[in-house]
């Protein structure tokens, strides 16, 4: 039987996947054997399935281990490869926006959704939601940030009214009105040539390439409760990732 040596700083299935990572490295587990089945493991750690899947996952995602239906979990390396994470404690850092930037809402509208606007929100065509419209400059200046354009459920079309008095990003101010929380959220950068309308809104030029964003929140109920797609001027936006060592490469067992 597996001895549990694990502490409650991460994950339950992170800790577990830690530990297995331990007894391949230290050969309890060798190379081109099968290691332990679920339930073996679901009684050596008592956790549910669900937590004992998401810690082989994470040693499959590093390639030590290879889930075989039928057979088994066969055991492929002893070393991990190097994996590099973002941290992220709130969704708002996945984008960031200065602090001394502002949002102006101009427009709300309830809308069924054609095909042309199914495809840049990509959603589904005649579904139905509100629509809201804004720009996002720096204080004490009309210097444009973005263009803004959000769906949200139209159970919370009234979300609209609050944005532009406070500092909060559409998703949050959804979770203190209505108690809806994100499950997941989904992102996607790709480029676009920017419209008339949209050009004179940013004060740039028909055709213009300006970076998209587009994001998708999941919520309670495992639906999408807002979509916004974001237009980013090129010469006065700036966006960058920072990258951290994950937990991985933990220092206590990721060779030199």
């Amino acid at each position: 039987m597996l001895t549990v040596e694990a502490t409650r700083s991460r994950p339950r299935y992170q800790e577990i996947a830690n530990e297995l990572i331990n007894h391949i490295r230290e050969g309890r587990f060798a190379i081109g054997t099968l290691m332990p089945g679920e339930l073996e493991l679901m009684e050596t750690y008592d956790v549910s399935r669900h937590t004992v899947r998401e810690a082989l996952r994470m040693l499959e995602s590093l390639h030590l281990i290879e889930r075989k239906r039928g057979i088994g979990t066969l055991v492929l390396a002893s070393k991990s490869e190097h994996a590099y994470v973002q941290s992220v404690r709130n969704p708002s850092e996945l984008l960031c926006y200065p602090t001394e930037s502002k949002l102006r809402i101009l427009s709300t509208a309830k809308i069924r959704v054609n095909k042309s606007q199914a495809k840049i929100f990509k959603c589904r065509a005649r579904s139905d939601w509100t629509l809201i419209r804004g720009i996002r400059t720096f204080s004490g200046s009309d210097l444009p940030i973005c263009a803004l354009s959000v769906l949200v459920l139209p159970e919370y079309s009234g979300v609209a009214e609050k944005l532009s008095s406070i500092k909060k990003p559409v998703f949050q101010a959804i979770a203190d009105t209505y108690g809806e929380s994100i499950q997941k959220v989904s992102v996607d950068f790709s480029s676009s040539l920017i419209d008339e309308a949209l050009s004179e809104l940013l004060g740039i030029e028909i055709g213009t390439a300006v970076l998209r964003v587009r994001r998708q929140y999941v919520g309670n109920s495992g639906k999408i409760f807002e979509i916004s797609v974001t237009d980013h001027v090129e010469s006065n936006f700036n966006f960058s990732f920072e990258f951290s060592r994950g937990w991985e490469t933990n220092p206590d067992w990721s060779e030199d």
